[in-house]
């Protein structure tokens, strides 16, 4: 009787452990508004829509590219002297991190494209160790860009008060969106927080399993 009950205590011991660790286990949301308010179901039907741009080497960017591989997008500008600068700094904590794989893609949209030509973002990331390999600075139609921006990623955070003088439409935002394999929106964070950054790189290694 003895040896049963151990088992039985052995057993159910084992069960618990079993089940505490599928209860910690990392679980990230989806996204699908802009008020990002977590969704806890992979049924969520957005999706970061189709675009044709061009990264700063000159190599055409498509939807098609990202999918099957995480992506980390953010929306910059080369003539940003405040938050770019504090974005780009944090983000290449991210570079360092996923440069061994194969998988992950930072992609930066400028929101000038008038100005950021490929060639512009190429020596602009080159000035800044950006590894083109890994990170992905992209240009081209602005009306794309700013839909990209507005409707898939929800990343506007623009403020009147912080448009360029004689702008007609611009936006701009610190946020950096986390993006699964099928294009769901997994994370957002602050790009120029360093513990956001900690946390932004943590959940990469969760979607990575």
């Amino acid at each position: 009787m003895r040896l049963a009950a151990l088992l039985m205590v052995t057993v159910g011991l084992g069960a618990a452990l079993v089940v505490n660790a599928v209860e910690t286990t990392p679980v990230l949301p989806f996204y699908d508004s802009a008020d990002f308010q977590p969704r806890w179901t992979a049924s969520v039907d957005h999706r970061i829509g189709d675009f044709s741009l061009v990264a700063q080497d000159g190599t055409p960017m498509r939807r098609a590219d990202l999918l099957g591989r995480i992506h980390v997008a953010t929306f910059i500008y080369t003539r940003c002297a405040g938050v770019c600068p504090a974005m780009v700094t944090q983000l290449k904590r991210v570079q360092r991190s996923i440069e061994q794989r194969s998988d992950v893609t930072l992609v930066s949209y400028t929101v000038t494209p008038q100005v950021d030509t490929p060639e512009m973002l190429g020596r602009f990331g080159e000035e800044r160790g950006i590894n083109p390999a890994v990170w992905k600075l992209v240009t081209g139609d602005a009306k794309q860009i700013y839909g990209l921006a507005r409707q898939s990623y929800f990343a506007d955070d623009t403020r009147l008060e912080d448009l360029p003088s004689g702008a007609e439409d611009f936006l701009h935002t610190e946020k950096a969106l986390l993006v699964d394999q099928q294009g769901r929106i997994r994370g957002v964070y602050n790009a120029t927080v360093p513990h956001d950054i900690e946390n932004l790189i943590a959940d990469i290694a969760v979607l990575g399993r």
